[in-house]
């Protein structure tokens, strides 16, 4: 979440985080799940936005390194997740879009197979257990989600007066 709001995919500039269903008793531990699968059902919103949601996921930087974050998001996406050791993605992949306009590879996958691959880590499965409970998560989160929208845009007019 930007302060720009939440971008994919439903493009709101005015939402903001927010937690919800929390009970008593709860603490930092609880947070940091409910922000992980925050991040995962986001995901798997903007991927079911896109059409199927691919088997394979890649990921890098902070969800590479994170065992948890990886197996909630495997399981959240229901397909498999990989980690890449690759830093500064975001510049690589442009150094590759760029590899393949200039014809130095003849399209992505070529470009993929020795940009990425060799730095691809082990597999991550879905856990079925969680599996089964972000399935029926999910529908909640975008409920949330579409609800809270007018208030979201409350909140920004009542501070801009």
């Amino acid at each position: 979440m930007s302060q720009a709001g939440e971008r994919g995919p439903v493009m709101e500039p005015a939402a903001r985080a927010m937690f919800s269903g929390l009970e008593l008793g709860m603490g930092f531990a609880d947070l940091m799940r409910a922000v992980f699968e925050g991040l995962c059902f986001a995901s798997r919103d903007c991927y079911s936005a896109m059409g199927a949601i691919p088997r394979e996921v890649r990921v890098t930087g902070g969800a590479a390194r994170s065992k948890a974050l990886r197996v909630m998001l495997a399981s959240a996406l229901d397909a498999r997740v990989r980690s890449v050791s690759r830093e500064e993605a975001g510049a690589a992949g442009a150094a590759m879009m760029a590899a393949v306009q200039q014809k130095l590879y003849p399209d992505m996958d070529a470009c993929a197979a020795h940009w990425v691959d060799p730095l691809l880590g082990g597999i991550t499965e879905p856990d079925p257990r969680l599996r089964r409970l972000y399935d029926g998560a999910f529908g909640i989160y975008k409920q949330t989600r579409e609800t809270m929208r007018p208030l979201w845009r409350a909140m920004v007019a009542n501070r801009a007066s």
